[in-house]
């Protein structure tokens, strides 16, 4: 407690709005991590692209969702317990209100509903958000070029060289007149893609000339 000219001033930290406040800034980080890795491709595809946001790749970003949700959880947790009475004091309310309350609830349920018989039922519209997904996870937007195989970006060169097939000179040759020279053919694409900044699917493509 702090005295002051106006009398004593309360100095305390007020934990029901580092709650509410804490979970306003989940809420927004956990919405963003969700757009990011709905746009991300899907597993060895991210990684063939070289794909990144904001600097954090696919694991990073993942990681990251997977933390902002139990921490969502967590802070959710704490402010029914903050705001219990309030809540129930709110419905109580509310359940007076007669056929209005029971309006709002049939009317909440009902969307919920629509929107979980619309997705198990793949409806149209609802559906076409998850055909939006498959091609981004499927990488048709996000790579030029498949990887020859799921393991691709982790292949050495003198390895990816023996199933294209193409002589491990002629590659390093390729490689060098683009300007990624090859130091060591027995270092791994994804290697060799972060050494000179390019995806591995963009070597790739030099050593097969497409």
């Amino acid at each position: 407690m702090i005295k002051g000219n106006a009398g004593p001033v309360k100095n305390s930290f007020r934990w029901r709005a580092f709650v509410s406040f804490g979970l306003l800034w989940l809420f927004l980080a956990v919405a963003l991590a969700g757009i990011v890795l709905y746009f991300r491709p899907e597993g060895t595809l991210a990684s063939w692209a070289g794909w990144s946001f904001l600097g954090l790749d696919k694991k990073s970003w993942e990681g990251l969702h997977t933390l902002l949700v139990v921490g969502l959880l967590v802070f959710s947790t704490l402010h029914v317990a903050f705001n219990g009475k309030a809540l129930i004091g709110y419905l109580r309310r509310k359940a007076m209100d007669g056929l209005r309350a029971k309006a709002e609830f049939g009317a909440a349920f009902l969307l919920v509903s629509l929107l979980v018989v619309g997705a198990l039922g793949r409806w149209a519209p609802f559906w076409k958000i998850m055909d939006a997904r498959s091609a981004i996870k499927q990488g048709s937007l996000a790579v030029h070029v498949p990887p020859p195989s799921p393991d691709a970006a982790d292949k050495s060169l003198s390895d990816l060289c023996g199933g294209v097939p193409l002589s491990l000179e002629e590659a390093r040759s390729r490689l060098e007149r683009a300007g990624y020279p090859v130091d060591d053919a027995n270092q791994t694409l994804t290697r060799l893609s972060k050494k000179h900044g390019v995806s591995p699917e963009r070597l790739y493509r030099i050593i097969t000339g497409r």
